[in-house]
């Protein structure tokens, strides 16, 4: 007799039918799980319960799971052919222990980051279906992925603000915040901020994330709060991270712990835009100050400040001259020669910026 696996459960009745609810160790959980993936067999489509798994996702999972309080409260939602259970009640299930008990229906991502772990106990919650028709897996499959609230962007990053770690996310909020509510700020209560009852232009996740391509790679954001997190509450000098300071030119006045001239540098910057573009600055029907006009702004920030610093200027003159040449653009940063939105409408009004200025297109933000 092969061997087998016992649950604690707790047994649900919907209109689908019995579902079972319990928890499980991830590496058990892996061990013992099918993936149904869509697939091409003989230039027929086969068509599975799962999509192809994304590298790239279960990479950025693994990193995840590196982190001092990784957590996955959502369950991993699985079928049980029936010739598996060897035992059920209200309360209790027994399955045959074998590679393929499971088939996952949703959460195959979340799984696959187990596949090497090594980190602390991790226990997972499962529901369990027994015996669910492969249409049905699908549509259960379906209706998770198309029927949920997406987050909305800004939420998400407001809520670094509660974090108790001075994170770069955080702190370039806090600067938004504070553009948007210093009255000297040219974007004065011009930014969406939640709860707020000013309608603004641009929203605080727009305003907020351009910012981090001055600052850090994205791509290390776990590891940058991974330190803040182990060495808490003393601030970590993330040497081990080797962030480069000239592509990345705020990263060393986050790691000083002095954001102020991040604001003070940009405070410039944006004042200095706003007289030289002065007919687009804030007017509605440019879209200057809108995602993509923004967008444009922030790369070419990326080319002027090595210029600056090799000058050791970035006050709001050197900026106002350096950025005189574009003002024969104010009046005419429209939709209706850029586009409304998008990456073409921002690479086009950056590209204008850069050839008006004279200066090498360097930019390459991830």
């Amino acid at each position: 007799m092969s061997n087998t696996i016992k649950f604690s459960v707790i047994k649900a009745i919907q209109p689908i039918g019995e579902v079972y609810i319990a928890k499980m160790h991830a590496k058990d959980l892996l061990r013992m799980s099918l993936v149904d993936r869509r697939r091409i067999d003989e230039d027929d489509e086969i068509i599975g319960i799962q999509r192809p798994l994304r590298i790239d996702k279960v990479r950025e999972i693994k990193k995840y799971l590196t982190t001092q309080n990784a957590t996955f409260p959502n369950s991993i939602i699985v079928n049980v052919s029936k010739e598996y259970v060897t035992y059920k009640s209200d309360t209790e299930l027994e399955l045959k222990d074998c590679d393929d008990t499971f088939t996952i229906i949703d959460g195959q991502h979340r799984l696959y980051g187990f596949d090497g772990y090594n980190g602390k106990e991790f226990e997972l919650i499962l529901t369990i279906f027994i015996g669910l028709e492969v249409s049905l897996q699908s549509e259960v499959f379906s209706v998770i992925n198309s029927q949920q609230t997406k987050v909305d962007p800004s939420l998400n990053v407001h809520l670094e603000l509660a974090e108790k770690i001075e994170s770069p996310t955080k702190k370039l909020v806090q600067i938004a915040q504070t553009f948007n509510a210093d009255k000297e700020s040219p974007w004065y209560q011009r930014i969406k901020m939640l709860g707020s009852q000013s309608p603004g232009i641009i929203s605080l996740a727009a305003f907020v994330r351009p910012l981090f391509n001055l600052t850090f790679p994205e791509r290390l954001l776990t590891d940058i709060k991974n330190e803040l997190n182990y060495s808490y509450p003393i601030f970590p000098d993330f040497r081990s991270l080797s962030i480069d300071t000239v592509r990345y030119p705020f990263w060393k006045f986050y790691v000083s712990q002095d954001p102020s001239m991040i604001y003070k540098i940009l405070l410039n910057y944006f004042n200095a835009f706003s007289q030289v573009l002065n007919r687009d600055w804030m007017n509605l029907d440019s879209i200057l100050n809108k995602t993509s006009g923004y967008n444009a702004m922030i790369k070419l920030l990326a080319d002027l400040i090595p210029i600056g610093l090799s000058k050791g200027d970035l006050t709001e003159k050197f900026f106002h001259e350096i950025l005189l040449p574009i003002s024969k653009l104010t009046g005419s940063i429209t939709s209706e020669i850029y586009g409304s939105s998008g990456l073409y409408s921002s690479n086009t009004l950056y590209k204008d910026f850069v050839h008006e200025l004279r200066i090498k297109e360097k930019t390459q933000f991830e």
